[in-house]
């Protein structure tokens, strides 16, 4: 009885958050900071999101100034719906992962470029060279785990970011977490593909190489949430295509 209790409570509160987010939406403006950059993605998801300031003009009250109160509990609630959303989003990668699982072992019978302990190798391998790459500022050393589309793509982007003297520095990289959550078998082994929920953690933040300051991201050992996307290439696994958490719709989760 306690257990359904809560449970009522906490689908209260997450109804309301989702009232009040949607009729504050117009009163809180957010800014525009400069986007963090990292090997995992065109740019830094879930946790890495700079967060944006309140608007200084407020509606709230009579005098037309925010009520303090008001922001804490809106900001309380929009945590916890974040929160909430991220425990929903990783029960669906549990089911996809439990799934997928169970067909890879079905192809591993008849391929073995299927037997998931040497995905899952590969998988690890390209995440720290990838990440070490990107922080070097030389993708070459990635380009065997790489599809050419992909490794052009963050090759132009670091070319990028020196013209403007930037360079996005990535410490203390570490995989928390990594599971199937697709899989495709086709007939051409070439077309062949598995999306993977990454989870990370590491500290990322883009310095400038002139003056050695640090121009935006968090200096903080910080997690985030991905997908990566491997294909085959010449029996080989390469990373093909990166999703941020927010995108996870995309895969049918």
């Amino acid at each position: 009885m306690k257990n359904v209790l809560l449970l009522s409570f906490i689908l209260l509160l997450v109804v309301i958050s989702c009232n009040v987010i949607t009729v504050n939406a117009k009163e809180v403006s957010y800014n525009s900071p400069i986007t963090t950059l990292r090997a995992g993605g065109a740019s830094s998801g879930g946790s890495h999101s700079s967060s944006g300031g309140s608007s200084s003009s407020g509606h709230y009250g009579r005098r037309g100034y925010s009520n303090p109160i008001v922001n804490i509990i809106f900001y309380i609630i929009f945590a916890f719906a974040l929160f909430a959303s991220a425990i929903i989003l990783y029960f669906k990668v549990l089911r996809a992962s439990f799934n997928s699982k169970r067909y890879l072992r079905l192809l591993d019978n008849k391929d073995i470029t299927w037997k998931y302990k040497n995905i899952e190798k590969r998988v690890i391998e390209t995440f720290y060279i990838v990440q070490e790459a990107w922080t070097n500022n030389d993708m070459e050393q990635a380009r065997d785990y790489m599809d050419k589309d992909l490794y052009e793509s963050f090759r132009i982007k670091l070319e990028w970011m020196d013209v403007n003297n930037k360079r996005n520095v990535l410490k203390k990289i570490r995989l928390v977490n990594l599971k199937p959550v697709s899989v495709y078998d086709d007939k051409d082994d070439n077309k062949d593909l598995i999306w993977f929920y990454i989870k990370g953690k590491m500290i990322d933040y883009i310095i400038d190489t002139k003056t050695k300051s640090i121009v935006s991201g968090n200096t903080k050992n910080r997690s985030f949430v991905e997908f990566w996307k491997f294909v085959k290439n010449d029996d080989k696994w390469v990373l093909s295509e990166i999703l941020q958490e927010d995108e996870s719709k995309k895969l049918g989760l």
